[in-house]
């Protein structure tokens, strides 16, 4: 069975939270102020047929000279305007805060969504990706549905409560007491219910979280191709379950929560009326008119109020979602490239003087991925970057190409330090690419969004993938499936491989982009590479390079540091060196 990992414990929600949604709303403060005044009129016209029954009683029906029908059918004609401008006002406010929710959503998640392309890679390395996803989208979502339903709810209510007691006062002072002695009861259970619903609300938000971080490892091809494999299919099953199991139980008590504060309203509801009853007994000169008008507004009042107990329970579900948001917003992005003017289009020539990295969250005692690292590496040249595992090797990879800015030292390309990846200037191809859902040419097309079909072609056949294209049913317009997955290893790097040459960049690192093919395919994969990007500057860090020979420049990586830097007939001289030891050993030769 899959257990759950051990969460930090969270930490107390912001203080502030209800501030920052307050001011989320300031742009559209013009909007929302219409709305207010919407909905005060929306509730007033309805407080308004209560008095109209008022005067059909006292005065129509059963005032002096019997029935007055000419002002019966005035007052039917005045209640069927009330009734066709309530429903237009409903009509006007249910737009405005539909569209206000969008854009304050719409505001949140691209702004969340940005902010999140701008962390470190070290945040995506920790951070699970179903927890990034149930942020942006279920998160955002809950949101969306507070403000657009939530929110008018709670201004509609709280102003139809004071329209109907205003209108109960007007009537009788002392019937309006009665009715309204126990509603500082039932607000206080619902505070207190609701500070219990925004703790369960929290955990219910992290439970999702979790299932969605399962769902999104657990259901991908390579966690049901392990699964099948280990034989642990029961195991995630039950893992999956368990957490669902717990989401159920925190839907049940945070139901129990909320039901809680509508039960006492609804025993609210139900006494009130009969304590005005008995208060128009005690009380002369009621009139039936009267208690008719006054047992209207009360349904007016209880319905504000019920809707008041309710949204309640709402908001306090959408404080821990926006909670989760600000969470998100509070992020340090990596911080803007210290370049001190911007490169221009030059040939190519990288330095590195006195680089060192270090890893997020590796201690002081821990040995740093680089250091001390100069190199210099002509524009137009080749260099194959060679070393054991652990050297360090794809670290200055990263540095190169701009994915990590050195903890230490400068990287500098034609004269200009840079710290970020420079797009058109500098490109990476990874031993691990990346496609996306969606059809080849446009996987292709990302880093050359104007490339033509004859630019594709010509990429994919120097990688030598385009007769593998070509032969699926739509060709380059086939999709490529979950990540890649309706192609091999090696034919997904060729074709990321022939993304990176569409690029034309003026720097091209190669970090281990061909270790998925055989050593023949590898070769002329290579050498049609370096042949096409000849007078451009290409690196290459591989461990299979021993029959590698169109190299102008090796350097050999050992524990972080540069420890052999040359031509490769230099170094290949020097029988105990790194890369000789390495080539013999690969090789075979003596």
């Amino acid at each position: 069975m899959r257990d759950r990992p051990p969460s930090a414990p969270e930490p107390p929600p912001a203080p502030g939270t209800w501030r920052r949604v307050v001011r989320l709303f300031m742009p559209y403060r013009a909007a929302v102020c219409v709305l207010v005044v919407l909905i005060t009129a929306y509730s007033a016209l309805n407080a308004a047929v209560p008095l109209l029954t008022r005067v059909v009683f006292d005065r129509a029906l059963f005032g002096p000279g019997g029935p007055d029908l000419p002002l019966l059918a005035l007052i039917a004609g005045l209640a069927a305007a009330v009734a066709c401008a309530v429903g237009a006002v409903d009509l006007g406010q249910t737009w405005l805060s539909a569209r206000v929710a969008q854009r304050v959503v719409h505001g949140l998640r691209t702004e969340m969504f940005g902010r999140l392309q701008r962390m470190p890679l070290a945040f995506f390395a920790a951070e699970r990706g179903g927890e990034i996803q149930s942020r942006l989208a279920g998160d955002t979502t809950q949101i969306e549905y507070a403000v657009k339903d939530t929110l008018p709810g709670a201004l509609s209510g709280l102003i139809g409560f004071v329209v109907a007691a205003g209108a109960m006062v007007t009537l009788s002072p002392v019937l309006a007491g009665v009715a309204l002695i126990l509603a500082p009861l039932v607000l206080l259970v619902a505070s207190r219910s609701g500070r219990a619903l925004s703790t369960l609300s929290a955990d219910g938000q992290r439970t999702r979280a979790e299932l969605s971080s399962i769902i999104a490892e657990r259901l991908s091809l390579g966690g049901v191709t392990m699964a099948r494999v280990h034989g642990r299919r029961q195991e995630e099953a039950a893992g999956f379950a368990a957490e669902s199991e717990r989401l159920a139980r925190l839907g049940v008590r945070s139901g129990l929560v909320a039901q809680l504060v509508l039960s006492v309203g609804h025993v609210f509801f139900v006494l009130t009326p009969y304590l005005v009853f008995v208060a128009a007994g005690l009380t002369g000169g009621i009139t039936p008119g009267t208690l008719v008008a006054f047992t209207v507004l009360q349904a007016r009042l209880h319905q504000p109020l019920w809707q008041i107990l309710h949204i309640s329970t709402e908001f306090r579900a959408a404080q821990g979602a926006f909670e989760r948001v600000f969470g998100y917003l509070d992020l340090q992005p990596e911080p803007e490239p210290e370049t001190r003017q911007s490169p221009a289009p030059g040939p190519g020539a990288l330095a590195v003087r006195e680089a060192g990295f270090r890893y997020p969250g590796t201690g002081e005692e821990d040995r740093p991925a680089l250091y001390g690292v100069s190199l210099d590496i002509p524009a137009a040249s080749t260099t194959l970057v060679v070393g054991p595992s652990g050297s360090g090797k794809t670290t200055l990879g990263h540095l190169l190409a701009g994915l990590h800015p050195p903890t230490e030292g400068t990287v500098v390309i034609d004269g200009t330090e840079f710290g970020a990846p420079l797009p058109g200037r500098i490109c990476i191809a990874t031993q691990e690419p990346f496609l996306f859902q969606g059809s080849v040419a446009d996987n292709l097309r990302y880093a050359a969004p104007g490339a033509t079909m004859d630019d594709l072609v010509r990429s994919c056949r120097i990688t030598r993938i385009h007769e593998r294209i070509a032969a699926l049913p739509d060709g380059y317009d086939s999709p490529a499936g979950e990540r890649g997955a309706l192609f091999s290893g090696g034919e997904r790097q060729r074709i990321a491989l022939a993304r990176a040459l569409l690029a034309d960049a003026s720097v091209l690192v190669l970090d281990e982009a061909t270790s998925a093919l055989d050593p023949l395919t590898e070769l002329k994969v290579v050498e049609a590479i370096l042949a096409e990007r000849a007078g451009q500057t290409t690196v290459m860090i591989t461990h299979r390079f021993g029959v590698l020979d169109s190299f102008d420049t090796v350097v050999a990586l050992e524990e972080g540091r540069v420890v052999e830097y040359g031509s490769r007939l230099d170094l290949l001289g020097d029988r105990h060196g790194l890369y000789a030891r390495m080539v013999r050993a690969q090789t075979g030769a003596a």
